[in-house]
């Protein structure tokens, strides 16, 4: 799947930007020696992360699992999803970018989730859109975790997610998620996660359900893409 070049996003020279900028990486490692986890047999996600958009440059690596961009978003967000409830639990999409942005931005999809939502929703697809090359893709944004919530890799070459509010989201670091330790994506933080295209498990993640019935329900957004 083809990637943008650096100028589609920004430049990674921090001295352009007149800041420092820490990237975060991981690599697969020796397991415990355990019957379970022999040493040197390992295949934990690869993982990149950083708070700058710049780190989605690294999602043309062919030895990366998911990138993170740890986004900091003003505390206005966090208000204005605090203030409006949603009326509606799923919406579920296929399409275009274009399509998809057109009805996130209707008017009778604004009564039934936060506007703040859906305009991120909106920006989201147009940047998950430049990353594949316009592929086709299915949004799905929901107020409740999925019916099933065991760990799954991403069904197609790629998947986005991002969890507003009390939503939350983990991966796994190993194929067994019994064994391995999990990690959880910050809220507003987005996660471009490759799909692991029959080579092998892929990054295993989730949307985890709230851990005590009265936190109040959060939003997630996913976004796959569909083969065309």
């Amino acid at each position: 799947m083809p990637f943008p070049d650096e100028s589609a996003i920004m430049s990674r020279d921090p001295h352009q930007r007149r800041t420092a900028t820490l990237f975060v990486e991981s690599w697969p490692a020796p397991a415990p020696d355990s019957p379970e986890m022999p040493p040197l047999a390992y295949p934990a996600p690869h993982v990149i992360a950083c708070s700058n958009a710049s780190v989605l440059l690294d999602l043309h690596r062919g030895d990366i699992d998911m990138v993170v961009w740890g986004r900091i978003v003003p505390d206005v967000w966090h208000k204005a999803l605090a203030a409006h409830g949603s009326s509606r639990t799923v919406f579920d999409m296929c399409g275009t970018c274009g399509e998809l942005v057109d009805a996130l931005t209707s008017r009778m999809l604004t009564k039934e989730f936060p506007p703040l939502i859906l305009g991120d929703a909106a920006e989201l697809s147009s940047l998950f859109s430049a990353v594949t090359k316009d592929c086709p893709q299915r949004l799905r944004l929901a107020t409740t975790p999925p019916d099933d919530v065991a760990f799954e890799a991403a069904s197609g070459a790629l998947r986005l997610i991002c969890c507003y509010g009390a939503a939350c989201a983990e991966w796994c670091s190993y194929p067994d998620p019994r064994a391995g330790m999990t990690s959880t994506l910050d809220s507003f933080s987005v996660a471009f996660i490759k799909g692991s295209g029959g080579q092998h498990a892929g990054c295993l993640h989730r949307i985890c359900r709230p851990g005590h019935d009265n936190t109040p329900a959060g939003i997630h957004l996913i976004i796959d893409t569909v083969a065309g």
